[in-house]
């Protein structure tokens, strides 16, 4: 089912990323064990800096982010999903295996200048299952993006 292009119109922001966390984790162990460079990761211990690069703390554990951000172009939230697990479903048990002890988690970035009752990112089915394969978590992070005056 794809959105309609009126509720297209209204969603302005969506990227979605995978992460896997770990107290042992080395990401580098990740990327050498199923072949894709991550779009962000980290040691336990390793400077934890804000947007504006500031240390701001370490990190508590390892961790291996893969971003949806500037890959894919759709404001289909499913479309962002479909990329992700067609990178990792294949790498299912090297992701589940460097998981043991830690976390999958899928953190799902959409903004939208309408928010209002059933305007939210719907999640296929196909998606739903994908996600359960790897064991991951979801989280949500919306937010009410202000129409820009004149703008239609």
């Amino acid at each position: 089912m794809a959105i309609s292009d009126l509720h297209a119109s209204h969603i302005k922001r969506v990227e979605v990323n995978f992460g896997i966390f770990g107290q042992g984790l080395n990401p580098g162990e990740v990327t050498q064990a199923i072949g894709i460079q991550p779009d962000g990761s980290g040691l336990s211990g390793d400077d934890k800096t804000n947007y504006l690069g500031q240390v701001i703390g370490t990190h508590p554990e390892g961790f291996w982010i893969l971003s949806t951000e500037s890959k894919v172009k759709s404001k289909d939230i499913n479309d962002h999903l479909r990329y992700l697990l067609t990178q990792l479903l294949p790498h299912r048990a090297a992701v589940l295996r460097f998981a043991h002890g830690g976390e999958t988690y899928f953190d799902i970035v959409w903004g939208s200048t309408y928010l209002y009752a059933g305007t939210g990112p719907v999640i296929e089915r196909d998606c739903l299952r994908g996600v359960a394969e790897l064991e991951a978590g979801m989280g949500f992070d919306i937010y009410q993006i202000e129409e820009e005056e004149g703008a239609t």
